[in-house]
């Protein structure tokens, strides 16, 4: 009798046991999407615009500033400040030395080591930095296809990450994004084409997506006083003020009346 309800207790704590395991478990893979994601994007937006002025872009330790093409690179001394700096845009804890690649700046905290290319084929090459820190850079050669979209010197890769451009001509030019970037590493970009609304609404060659991040825009008649504006990135919203005789009589109509929702992933300011 007192070894089976020894018996029956060691059942029972194992069920609690696997229970709790389960439950803890759960709750863990629930929660990794979020941490997998968060502060992986940065967006700087012109809020009565109602356009996106600036992209950060974080990958580890680097965050990578874009507007059409790569402005700017910071490589941080670590993860942890390179996500504070998504969060806040803080230009003082931006490293201080600075070189040029091509059009794009970087800004390193020191340099061990830096080379240059000396004898490249193509020229678009020659006299440009090759690697900084064995972080190494490669542009884009002088291609007829380059040449004719501006692209040509333009990084195509940095370190491990690729980057490419829209060069086809035709409906990239009638859009309005030819010689923009096309990809960033595994993050596609895609912009409006053409269309006869989306001109009036001042949308074509807006950026639409990054990767997984949706970008909408409002385009019907009844977005009066905000056509053409910012609508959403993600499932962070912006709402402005309508057209309506308090809000003409204020001069307000189209100016930013509210930002709503979240995404781990995305900071905006």
């Amino acid at each position: 009798m007192v070894l089976n309800g020894y018996k029956t207790m060691v059942k029972i704590w194992k069920a609690i046991i696997r229970k709790m395991f389960t439950k803890n478990l759960f709750l863990i893979l629930l929660f990794i999407p979020s941490f997998l994601f968060c502060q992986e994007f940065s967006f700087d937006v012109n809020t009565n615009e109602g356009f996106i002025e600036t992209i950060y872009i974080r990958d580890d330790y680097k965050v990578f500033k874009i507007s059409e093409t790569i402005d700017e690179i910071y490589i941080f001394g670590s993860d942890s400040l390179a996500k504070n700096y998504l969060q806040t845009l803080n230009k003082s804890i931006i490293p201080k030395k600075k070189f040029q690649l091509g059009e794009t700046a970087i800004f390193v905290n020191s340099v061990a080591h830096i080379e240059y290319y000396t004898n490249s084929t193509p020229l678009s090459s020659l006299g440009k930095i090759k690697s900084i820190n064995d972080l190494t850079f490669n542009y884009a050669p002088e291609y007829s296809w380059n040449r004719n979209s501006g692209v040509t010197g333009k990084l195509i890769q940095i370190g491990n990450i690729k980057i490419t451009y829209w060069t086809d001509a035709g409906y990239t030019e009638k859009g309005k994004y030819r010689g923009k970037i096309k990809s960033f590493g595994n993050k596609e970009f895609k912009y409006e084409g053409w269309s006869s609304w989306g001109e009036k609404a001042g949308m074509v060659g807006r950026l639409i997506s990054i990767g997984s991040i949706k970008i909408n825009y409002y385009e019907t008649d009844y977005d009066k006083g905000y056509k053409g504006k910012l609508k959403s990135i993600s499932t962070i919203e912006f709402i402005y003020y309508g057209e309506s005789t308090n809000n003409k009589k204020a001069k307000i109509v189209g100016k930013l009346k509210q930002q709503t929702g979240q995404d781990e992933r995305i900071t905006v300011h």
